[in-house]
């Protein structure tokens, strides 16, 4: 704003506009003239409006001289890049700024000096772009960065913005949670309308929807949302309110959880898409409940017996089809193991343990006459083929075989106890054998070597008793546990180390065994035979809890025991005990039995169909209750069968090639939602359906395929259920440009009224301003012929016509005045707003009305006292309340006294203020017609019929709603909303 002492022009320069209009068109530099625009009823500079654009700045600008659209709307950039503050501190300040600024955006690209000053209600400022000046190579780098980044920038909001539209149009439910709070960023339609008249934008998910806490779905997001893992539901049950009456419903929803990650990969949102498989998921249940019941009654109505015996074979039939998945786990056992296929006993299989045996010598394929030429005349060759032939198993005990030795390479006796276990195919015809063997060549020795102990021990103590002791000696070094009981009681006369150390600490030499194990009474029975009888005797694996020291637990240990009479001169006079610690065969068997049960459980639990198809027909070796469903069979309807002439319905498919394929090349084969015709069982026909699998080739010890282990699931319901979406999003497609040609045709509609309201806005400002130099010539000229017409006396009609004509003139002016209020609320909307008192602008215009409300004995009753200060124009407050008190005085009803309540209510964002009167009242008709402009209802209270017409276009212009309710002879209420900003309350 200029100062006083500002020089003036030289007296001899004419026309300083035209000198001001030259210089801004001859200037070089841009120059721009402003005016500020406020926010509503605020102080609070929200833009700038183009007054004038010199010929530089619309050429540097690509603009006309006077652009219609506001500094903002045409560079929304200069906010952020601080130009627009910038111009904001030149005018409120009055201080001329000047800055340099880089600005790349809204069209332009280059450094700009920028210069501002304010005069009185204008904005001057004068830019130029440097952009022909010399720029760095550093500028150029940076201009190439961030135009690669701005690029990157606008594919993502694109790819954004068409996200956000195909997941507000979309027929499933959808929203987006983000941060670790799992808070709702985007619900679209569908889900909103899950849970009506709740607010989920903005608020965490437990907060938003508490109900839903403990059914595991926020468990499930902080799983996804910690592990960046997406997660599915296949018909969730969700327990909520769905209704908005406080009642919690069952429906069930086909869910996925989505994890969306930032630039570095963090995850920072979830995507969650429900459909409502409500119905199906009730049919579902039914259908299931349906089908225990049925198989309820079918178990009652079955043996025990059968049932029993069923389960026996089919269990035998799966152990037999596992035993040659067992091979990694029988590779790892101590005991020899082999597989012997065909008549020729060829190796189909063998362990390291039976590789030792045979001195590395084993190859597959071989027959056992070529690995062990050693064993023919033997006899074992003959023991083979009489188990093949039969099908009889064969057992072996302590059996001497004169077996090659790989030190020596000469043959040396070895003592296997042995197994041979005919192998069966699914016609229970033998195929080959089972061949298991243990190695107990120094178990054998070692009880030969006590067995000759002990002979030794018989003949020194039928030659001299006195030798008896040193005989004992020989027992002492022995691995065995040994121990010499004598006569009937069988008391113990000597224990060698090994025996005294299963039961340390405890004395037992001159025991009797009674008095050794007083609980074991069949131990004391089994030496009472062998006593009496003289046959040896036998125990297999007992189980022995050996102590160890102080504060440990026992140890549990196994033994073979023999039990053997011993004589003196042909007398029994005592019973030997010889025990073998064989502890860790019994473990070895006892995890290979764990490990074919666990493998047996996890086949028949997998979550997942599998089955494994061997040899070029693909027979079916197993198949688990997964399957079965897919199938529509029982496995043991089809275990043994090819898969072709098991499932006939599956060929002719495309599977042939498809199978045939995977065994040629060994190379794993994926379909991925295959066309399938699947039996059901309820109907007995086949249905289309459609399923995930993977085809893994199985290979034999040489590398060639040798079958196939099939993996995977039936999709149908999700197949059937994306179809139908992809009919739903084309239906919806179709809708979305109706809609489009719709919102079209009503936008042409919004601007030829906009167009109109504003041609007429225009119209009553330029009438209310034209007409009053008229009026006052009018009212001049009045009093001009009032000095030349006759006086009163000579012409009585002529004062009351003059009363008359000032009186027209007047209600004219009042008229025109309203005209001008009118038309300055369209240019002027709103006051500046400020801290007010409601209480105190109530009182003041109370005070205001009081010889109103003496005069008519008015009672008005106040209640505001909880309605705090608000940030409000305070001229438009008054206004407001000024016109709604009055007029519910004026119109009062003649047959009574006129009470008027004013009430104010504050809500968050909301100033409520409501008048009650109890007056004439309106009907319907009147209602419709009250907030127009000169329309006045009653004739007998003067006014002008603008007053509630202003009001209201006062309330409306702050963003509020003024409505009524009224009764004819009963009275009228108005309130009035008011919308504050989250800072107007103090």
């Amino acid at each position: 704003m200029p100062t006083p002492s500002a020089p003036a022009l030289p007296a001899d320069v004419a026309h300083p506009t035209g000198l001001l209009h030259t210089l801004l068109t001859m200037s070089l530099t841009a120059i721009a003239v402003l005016r500020p625009l406020y926010a509503a009823e605020t102080a609070l500079i929200r833009d700038f409006a183009w007054v004038h654009l010199n010929p530089a700045g619309q050429r540097l600008l690509q603009q006309p001289e006077c652009p219609v659209a506001s500094l903002l709307t045409l560079f929304p950039t200069a906010q952020a890049d601080g130009v627009f503050d910038q111009c904001c501190q030149a005018f409120q300040t009055g201080e001329p700024q000047r800055n340099q600024t880089y600005y790349q955006a809204d069209g332009l690209d280059g450094y700009f000096l920028l210069a501002a000053q304010r005069y009185e209600d204008l904005l001057v400022v004068n830019f130029l772009d440097t952009h022909a000046w010399p720029r760095p190579a550093a500028e150029h780098a940076l201009r190439e960065s961030q135009a690669r980044e701005q690029a990157a920038r606008r594919a993502a909001e694109t790819e954004r913005q068409r996200l956000h539209a195909a997941l507000t149009q979309m027929p499933a439910n959808v929203n987006l949670l983000t941060g670790p709070d799992h808070v709702f960023s985007f619900v679209n339609p569908g889900y909103a309308q899950l849970f009506p008249g709740r607010t989920l934008l903005g608020r965490p998910f437990l907060e938003a929807l508490p109900e839903l806490a403990g059914q595991g779905f926020f468990e499930l997001l902080d799983r996804v949302y910690q592990t960046g893992e997406p997660a599915y539901q296949q018909e969730a049950e969700a327990r909520a309110d769905f209704t908005g009456t406080g009642q919690l419903e069952q429906r069930y929803y086909n869910t996925s959880f989505q994890p969306i990650r930032n630039a570095a990969g963090q995850v920072t949102e979830i995507l969650n898409f429900a459909v409502d498989v409500t119905a199906q998921g009730h049919t579902r249940r039914k259908l299931e409940q349906l089908n225990q019941e049925l198989e309820l009654r079918v178990t009652a109505r079955s043996a025990e017996a059968k049932a029993a015996l069923f389960e026996a074979e089919r269990q035998r039939e799966q152990a037999q089809q596992q035993q040659a998945r067992l091979g990694q786990i029988l590779g790892q056992m101590p005991a020899a193991i082999a597989t012997l296929r065909g008549p020729e006993h060829r190796y189909a299989y063998f362990n390291a343990a039976y590789h030792t045996i045979s001195a590395d010598r084993t190859v597959l394929g071989h027959t056992v006459a070529e690995i062990f030429p050693e064993l023919v005349e033997q006899g074992v060759m003959g023991l083979l083929d009489h188990v093949y032939t039969s099908g009889e198993p064969f057992f072996g005990t302590e059996v001497l075989l004169m077996i090659q030795d790989p030190a020596t390479g000469q043959p040396a006796p070895r003592y296997l106890d042995f197994t041979y276990q005919p192998l069966r195919d699914s016609q229970q015809q033998t195929e080959g054998l089972l061949v298991f063997a243990l190695d107990v060549t120094e178990r054998v020795q070692t009880r030969k070597q006590a067995e000759t102990l002990q002979a030794a021990m018989r003949a020194v103590t039928q030659r001299q008793a006195q030798e008896r002791e040193n005989a004992y000696q020989l027992f002492e070094q022995a691995p065995a546990a040994v121990c010499l009981l004598r006569e009937p009681d069988h008391r113990v006369v000597y224990l060698n180390p090994a025996y005294q150390a299963l039961f340390p600490g405890q004395k037992l030499r001159g025991q009797t065994l009674a008095q050794v194990q007083p609980a074991n009474a069949a131990l004391v029975t089994l030496f009472d035979g062998v006593y009496e009888g003289g046959q040896t005797q036998f125990q297999r694996e007992v189980p022995l809890s050996v102590p160890q020291g102080p504060g440990q637990p026992p140890l549990r240990r196994y033994f073979d025991f023999t039990y053997q009479a011993y004589r003196e001169e042909g007398r029994i006079v005592g019973v030997s005990l010889f025990g073998f610690d064989v502890t860790e065969r019994v473990h070895a068997s006892q995890a290979v039995e764990a490990q074919r049960a666990e493998l047996q459980r996890l086949f028949a639990q997998a979550p997942v169909a599998i089955a494994l198809l061997r040899g070029p027909d693909l027979v079916i070796e197993l198949a688990n209750a997964a399957v079965e469903r897919i199938w529509g069979r029982a496995a043991a309807q089809v275990l043994g069968q090819p898969y072709f002439e098991a499932l006939p319905e599956t060929a002719g498919q495309g599977f042939e090639q498809l199978l045939a394929q995977v065994l040629y090349t060994g190379q794993p084969f994926f379909v991925t939602e295959a066309p399938v015709q699947l039996p059901r069982a309820h109907t007995g026909q086949p249905v289309q359906g459609f399923v995930n699998f993977v085809f893994q080739p199985l290979f034999d010890e040489q590398g060639h395929p040798s079958g196939l282990l099939a993996m995977g699931t039936e999709v149908t319901e999700q197949v059937l259920a994306r179809q139908q979406v992809q009919e739903l999003n084309e239906e919806l497609a179709a809708l979305n440009e109706e809609l489009t040609a719709t919102n079209e045709e009503l936008s042409e509609s919004n601007t030829r009224l906009l167009r109109t309201n504003a041609d007429l806005d225009t119209f009553v400002y330029t009438a209310s301003h034209d007409l009053k130099a008229p009026i006052a010539n009018i009212e001049g000229l009045l009093d001009v012929l009032s000095e030349y017409l006759p006086p009163d006396d000579q012409e009585p009609l002529v004062p009351q016509l003059m009363t008359r004509m000032r009186g027209a003139i007047t209600r004219f002016q009042q008229t025109v005045g309203h005209l001008t209020d009118v038309s300055h609320l369209q240019y002027h909307p709103g006051q500046p707003q400020e801290a007010v008192d409601v209480a105190r602008i109530i009182q003041d215009v109370r005070l205001d009305l009081l010889p109103l409300l003496e005069g008519t004995q008015a009672q008005l009753l106040l209640d505001v006292a909880e309605c705090p200060p608000v940030r409000f124009a305070a001229k438009d407050l008054r206004s407001i309340v000024y016109n709604l008190l009055s007029n519910a005085v004026k119109y009062r009803a003649p047959t009574r006294l006129p009470v008027v309540h004013l009430r104010t209510r504050y809500a968050p964002h909301q100033l409520l203020l409501e008048v009650q009167d109890n007056g004439l009242g309106l009907n319907a008709q009147q209602q419709g017609k009250l907030f127009q402009m000169f329309k006045r209802l009653h004739t007998h209270v003067e006014g002008s019929g603008v007053g509630l017409y202003m009001i209201k276009r006062l309330i409306e212009n702050a963003g509020g709603t003024i409505t009524v309710q009224s009764q004819p002879d009963v009275g009228s209420t108005f309130t009035v909303i008011l919308p504050l900003a989250p800072y107007s309350h103090l």
